[in-house]
C-alpha cells in the first residue's frame, strides 16, 4: 500500500515540476525574512558540510554553497534532478543526489552534516518518524537540522476554522483548488498529509526523534511582530539541535 502511494506522489510531483524550468530564484538577506527561502537562509549559518533533503530549484543552495565547504542537494522529483543538475553544473561544491528519504537511507556515515534543511517536505511525507530518525543519524553531535512548515494554527487558518472552513495549507477552496487560478488539484491539498503547530513537531522532534533542543523562529512580512508572536503570525520553522 505504502509503495503504491509513493508511486502516485512521485508521478504528481513529476508532472507538477516538469512545468518548472530557469535558473533558481534570488533571495534577499533581511535582518527580518518574509518568506521561508530567506529564513532558512537567515538561520542556516555556516559550517562544513550542509544537507537539503528536497532541494527544490536550488535557490536555498545557491546562497549558501559560499557558506559550506561542501553542499548536498537531494530530490525525489526527476524534473527537478536534472534542473538542478543543470544548475550547478560543474560546481564542485554541489553534489546532486536522486534520493527518496522514506524508503532508502542517505548514502552518508553517521555524524556527517553540520546542518541539515528540511523546508516544506516533512508534511508531504507518509510518516516523518523514520525520516527524521535517518535524519539524526548523520547529523553531527551539536549540529542542527532547521525545519519549515505550514503552521495550521496561523491566524488566518485559525479564522478559517472559526466560520468552518477546512484550513488547507497548500491549495485554494479546502484544499479542491490550485493557487492562481490554475484549476482544479489532482492531488489533494498538493500531496500535504500531516498538519503541524509548532508545539507539535516541536514534541516530534525531541520525543520521537531525539532532538536535545528546539529554538523557534518566526518571520513574515510584519518583520519583529512575527519574530515575537511566531506561533500565530508565522509558519513553522524551528532549529532542532542534537
Amino acid at each position: 500500500m505504502n509503495e503504491s502511494i509513493r508511486r502516485h506522489l512521485s508521478r504528481h510531483y513529476d508532472e507538477k515540476y516538469a512545468r518548472q524550468s530557469g535558473p533558481p530564484p534570488e533571495i534577499l538577506i533581511r535582518r527580518y525574512p518574509r518568506d521561508r527561502f530567506e529564513a532558512a537562509v537567515r538561520w542556516a549559518g555556516t559550517g562544513e558540510r550542509l544537507l537539503e533533503i528536497g532541494a527544490g530549484s536550488g535557490n536555498i543552495v545557491k546562497v549558501l554553497r559560499t557558506k559550506y565547504k561542501e553542499c548536498v542537494a537531494t530530490e525525489i522529483s526527476s524534473p527537478r534532478v536534472s534542473a538542478l543538475r543543470t544548475n550547478f553544473t560543474d560546481d564542485p561544491k554541489v553534489q546532486i543526489l536522486p534520493h527518496n528519504i522514506e524508503s532508502e537511507n542517505l548514502p552518508f556515515p553517521a555524524e556527517y552534516f553540520d546542518t541539515i534543511l528540511l523546508i516544506d517536505v516533512i508534511e508531504h511525507l507518509i510518516d516523518p518518524i523514520p525520516a527524521l530518525i535517518e535524519i539524526y543519524r548523520v547529523l553531527k553531535h551539536g549540529g542542527k537540522l532547521l525545519v519549515h512548515t505550514p503552521n495550521v494554527a496561523k491566524w488566518t487558518r485559525r479564522a478559517k476554522l472559526l466560520f468552518g472552513y477546512f484550513p488547507s495549507t497548500a491549495s485554494m477552496d479546502e484544499g479542491l483548488a490550485q493557487y492562481k487560478g490554475k484549476g482544479r488539484t489532482n492531488l489533494y491539498d498538493e500531496g500535504h498529509l500531516h498538519y503541524f503547530t509548532y508545539r507539535s513537531l516541536s514534541r516530534l522532534l525531541v520525543e520521537r526523534a531525539g532532538f536535545s533542543k528546539i529554538i523557534r523562529h518566526g518571520y513574515g512580512r510584519y518583520g519583529p511582530l512575527c519574530a515575537i508572536w511566531s506561533t500565530m503570525m508565522s509558519d513553522v520553522l524551528v532549529t532542532a539541535i542534537k
